[in-house]
């Protein structure tokens, strides 16, 4: 999943993404989550490893790019809401099935929507989820340009659980109560 960060007008960039954050809180909880995503071999990348190493967080998930910078989500505020512009081509596009860690038996596969923007990734988690057999919880992130009604449906269709906010029901079921 999605590991970036925010960088929000004031100048302050915080850590997050997701995914991450409910790896992060998992951890918190004790329950040892296996993070898998990948970040770019520049410093935003090495802060998340170390801050991932500082949390106790298993950091064998997270791959290292040398060809694509970590991700991060330029936020903005429009009309007292935030606005995402969340930059392509960034190391969480591009995780790889051949570099994954033992996964084990999962008991829980959580993953964001927003991650399966790219191929690669689409690839990774069909690979995950025969590998594992584990039932499946996505994270709806509905941000435009990055999704398709398409490919979110069989998206769904995969999962077993789905967490989304008020906008995004409305935008997949108009006007449903």
């Amino acid at each position: 999943g999605e590991v970036l960060y925010d960088r929000f007008p004031d100048s302050s960039v915080v850590l997050g993404g997701a995914p991450f954050n409910v790896a992060y809180h998992l951890q918190a909880f004790g329950a040892g989550p296996l993070f898998l995503s990948r970040v770019g071999d520049d410093p935003l990348g090495r802060r998340i490893r170390d801050t991932m190493h500082a949390w106790n967080m298993d950091a064998s998930g997270l791959q290292l790019d040398s060809a694509h910078p970590t991700g991060t989500v330029e936020v903005s505020i429009e009309n007292d809401e935030p606005s995402f512009d969340i930059v392509a081509q960034r190391a969480y596009d591009f995780v790889q099935a051949d570099a994954l860690p033992p996964l084990g038996d999962a008991p829980l596969l959580y993953h964001g929507s927003l991650a399966l923007r790219s191929t690669d990734n689409r690839l990774t988690l069909e690979h995950i989820v025969q590998r594992t057999g584990a039932p499946v919880f996505v994270d709806v992130n509905l941000r435009p340009p990055w999704w398709d009604p398409r490919r979110l449906s069989a998206i769904l269709r995969g999962a077993r659980w789905a967490k989304l906010n008020e906008n995004e029901l409305e935008l997949l079921a108009p006007g449903d109560d």
